[in-house]
């Protein structure tokens, strides 16, 4: 039937074709929230202009172009990751556009336009935030290969060369106001791994230049490794003092001479005192009954504590007197070793109650003194070989004895 043109300006207008908003997008997340409750007025323009049943078609259409959308972004990223780029907006148009128009072309004729237009705002937002990752990626990775480099630096105990990669993050991984407190951080770690690998080394020296060095030259404290350097140089000292302890007693069992350089590089190190090597280098002389006797109390007397026991083996191995008396002297303390602490200690003490009540003779007499160290150097084999029951005995006989002698000691 004709259409009168009275009847024809009485239609309404036609509807303008199907536009998608694309302001405001800002990257895959946007795009899936606007995918919600509002996403069908957003193709359609009105839902008063559409049915249901288009409604949620377009809906299922624009759910599966953006989803495709983020599909074609994501593999050009990928794409794009290992290459050295020196345009990368170019690059990226390149790789994403033929991708961008196919997805576009899959539209319905009558959508494409608004398609190609929120492709295009799809496409500038995952642009930019592809070149944000990858820019950030890089900045890690040069960062982590800076860090490498003054942490190998550090671990080869070369604290000029890493101080040298330090300075060269400077403002750039490191702020400037902090520079000064990294580079103190990084010379004292790096003045550690040398220490301790000069101590692993030839812990002698070391412990003789350690000793010697200018307190600007060793680590700083306030770093954890500097407390364990500490901690480490102590230990290095005691066990080179055993060791040399056991050199020098070897040497004594032999009839051997000191080393004189030796002993003073010992002195450096402070592993003897400047004392001792005075000492060895002093005539010897035999002991007098009143040294020896005190000698001998010292070694029965001795705790068990590895840095007494050191010290008075030292103090035996250094002293001015014949290598026969300190052969004596170290012999003691392989016996006394075999012995209970506080056996020995009532031993001795019984023995010296005997000799300064009188019961040895005067106390300070030669003859005394004399008989004091003998009977110090039988009671403790007593000891040793037979145990406290017969070394309880032993001083029960030395006593009784104790009334055969006469005191000469003058009164006033």
């Amino acid at each position: 039937m004709a259409i009168q043109m009275k009847e024809w300006g009485m239609l309404s207008a036609p509807s303008p074709s199907v536009r998608i908003p694309v302001q405001g997008v800002m990257g895959w997340g946007e795009v899936a929230q606007s995918l919600g409750a509002g996403v069908s007025s957003l193709i359609l323009g009105s839902a008063a202009l559409a049915e249901e049943k288009e409604q949620v078609t377009a809906t299922g259409e624009l759910a599966d172009f953006s989803r495709r959308l983020h599909e074609i972004s994501s593999e050009t990223r990928e794409q794009l990751a290992e290459c050295d780029l020196n345009d990368w907006d170019y690059s990226w148009q390149k790789v994403s556009a033929p991708h961008f128009a196919q997805a576009i072309a899959e539209l319905p004729p009558s959508a494409r336009q608004a398609g190609r237009e929120f492709a295009e705002a799809y496409s500038r937002q995952a642009s930019i935030q592809a070149l944000r990752d990858r820019e950030l990626q890089q900045l890690n990775r040069a960062r982590n290969s800076w860090q490498q480099r003054v942490e190998a630096a550090v671990q080869a105990g070369d604290a000029e060369q890493a101080d040298r990669w330090l300075q060269s993050g400077a403002g750039v991984f490191v702020p400037q106001s902090e520079m000064a407190t990294q580079s103190n951080v990084v010379r004292a770690r790096a003045g550690v791994v040398k220490w301790r690998a000069a101590l692993a080394d030839n812990p002698v020296q070391t412990l003789a230049d350690w000793s010697t060095a200018a307190a600007e030259s060793l680590p700083q404290e306030g770093i954890a490794e500097w407390q364990l350097l500490q901690a480490e140089v102590e230990r290095a000292k005691r066990g080179a003092a055993a060791t040399l302890a056991d050199r020098l007693a070897g040497q004594v069992s032999n009839q051997l001479p000191y080393d004189d350089a030796e002993l003073e590089l010992s002195a450096s190190a402070g592993l003897i005192t400047t004392d001792q090597l005075a000492d060895t280098r002093r005539s010897a002389r035999e002991l007098k009954p009143a040294e020896l006797c005190t000698w001998l109390r010292r070694v029965d007397e001795l705790p068990e504590d590895s840095a007494e026991l050191l010290a008075t083996k030292l103090d035996i191995l250094t002293a001015p007197i014949p290598q026969e008396q300190r052969g004596i002297l170290l012999k003691r303390m392989e016996l006394a070793a075999q012995v209970a602490p506080d056996d020995r200690r009532t031993l001795s003490r019984g023995l010296w109650q005997l000799y300064s009540t009188g019961y040895l003779g005067s106390p300070g007499d030669a003859m005394a003194l004399q008989r004091l160290a003998d009977l110090q150097q039988a009671g403790l084999p007593v000891l040793a070989r037979e145990g406290s029951d017969a070394a309880a005995r032993w001083m029960e006989h030395v006593r009784d004895s104790g009334n055969r002698w006469v005191c000469f000691a003058t009164t006033e």
